[in-house]
């Protein structure tokens, strides 16, 4: 099927329709989007926000131009803070990645994001997808992209701070549903999810999905299994999730629990290594094996102790399972970056791809059924 050409406004992508009422995804405060007095619209300025409003006779194109890259600003909670400014004109999409420290979940982020980017235009044709803030975007390929990908150099461990934000944003226009969503992506320190701090984390009750990531390299001791699986610190999150879905809908969002890391196990076990050689993950009808992928997963973990692992997928979340490396391959030691021989992201993409279809973006794949989507 050739998609046609994405046109907004037209029968296909029609666009977002105003929402009255948006719940801010940094505080859980309601907020009237269509008041720009509640919601200012602003841009940073060396002297501090600055709000921007339009003068009477001012042409449209000279205030489209001088609102590009301007930000809304919610005092929800008392605590002036900055959401994307057509965040609330979309439908939102909130994606949180769990697990401990040093699991790999800002790798693991990173190069999803980034083949994304690369892959967009044959992933789905029924997709558009698009930086939601130029700022945020540029931040994270500075900050992210570049040093790892570019330069394989090991990301640093991911700072506490005073909130939890979005580490990155897309604006995704879908055919299949006929709106533009914006899907917003929270990675927040390991050490919340074994301290149980929820209020470090309120974006878990908001979620739509989440991707749960386990440290691959915590199965081994040196050239051997470990005989004690540590915690990867899920259950701080489906705690939060039971407990908030109780006032919506009772249900947990869809997940995926992703090995991260898996080329460190791939010499040990034969089902890792097949997973991680497959090719699958350049079209949406590729996860046409996931249920496949599901089976081998969970008896491996189930094989090698790691049954605290499975505990999304027995807490009444849909959920998939994934074997994925963000490098490829395991750092040199004491240098700090990757080696260059062999260093590529591996599989990351899938985890993705199985959350947009367990969430409705796209159509939903028939994982029992082969063959190719088109």
């Amino acid at each position: 099927m050739i998609a046609p050409p994405w046109q907004p406004g037209s029968a296909a992508y029609p666009g977002p329709e105003p929402r009255a009422r948006t719940l801010c995804p940094y505080c859980l405060n309601h907020l009237d989007w269509s008041d720009y007095g509640e919601v200012p619209l602003v841009r940073n300025t060396p002297d501090g926000p600055e709000v921007l409003t339009r003068a009477p006779d001012e042409p449209e194109v000279r205030w489209r131009h001088r609102t590009l890259g301007a930000m809304r600003q919610c005092h929800g909670d008392g605590d002036p803070h900055f959401l994307p400014a057509d965040y609330g004109d979309l439908d939102p999409l909130i994606v949180g990645l769990v697990g401990a420290s040093a699991a790999g979940k800002t790798h693991l982020l990173t190069a999803m994001i980034a083949q994304l980017e690369r892959r967009k235009a044959m992933l789905a044709p029924e997709l558009r997808i698009e930086p939601l803030d130029g700022h945020l975007r540029q931040r994270f390929y500075e900050d992210r992209i570049r040093p790892f990908l570019e330069q394989r150099r090991v990301l640093p461990a991911t700072r506490r701070s005073a909130r939890a934000e979005f580490v990155y944003a897309l604006r995704v226009s879908s055919e299949y549903t006929g709106r533009t969503h914006a899907v917003g992506f929270f990675d927040v320190p390991g050490e919340h999810y074994h301290r149980y701090e929820y209020e470090d984390t309120p974006f878990l009750s908001l979620a739509d999905a989440i991707l749960y990531v386990a440290d691959g390299q915590q199965l081994r001791t040196g050239d051997d299994w470990n005989p004690w699986v540590p915690d990867p610190g899920f259950t701080h999150a489906i705690t939060q999730l039971l407990h908030t879905r109780q006032t919506r809908d009772g249900l947990l969002p869809p997940s995926a629990i992703v090995v991260a890391k898996s080329d460190m196990l791939a010499g040990l076990d034969g089902t890792v290594a097949h997973w991680l050689a497959r090719d699958d993950e350049t079209v949406l009808g590729d996860l046409r094996t996931a249920e496949d992928e599901n089976e081998a997963a969970y008896a491996f973990l189930d094989r090698h102790g790691a049954e605290l692992w499975l505990a999304p997928f027995h807490s009444g979340s849909p959920t998939t399972l994934h074997f994925a490396s963000a490098s490829g391959v395991a750092p040199i030691p004491e240098e700090g970056v990757f080696p260059h021989q062999n260093f590529r992201p591996t599989r990351v993409l899938r985890p993705l791809l199985s959350l947009f279809s367990a969430t409705g973006l796209v159509p939903r794949i028939d994982t029992e059924e082969p063959g190719q989507y088109l």
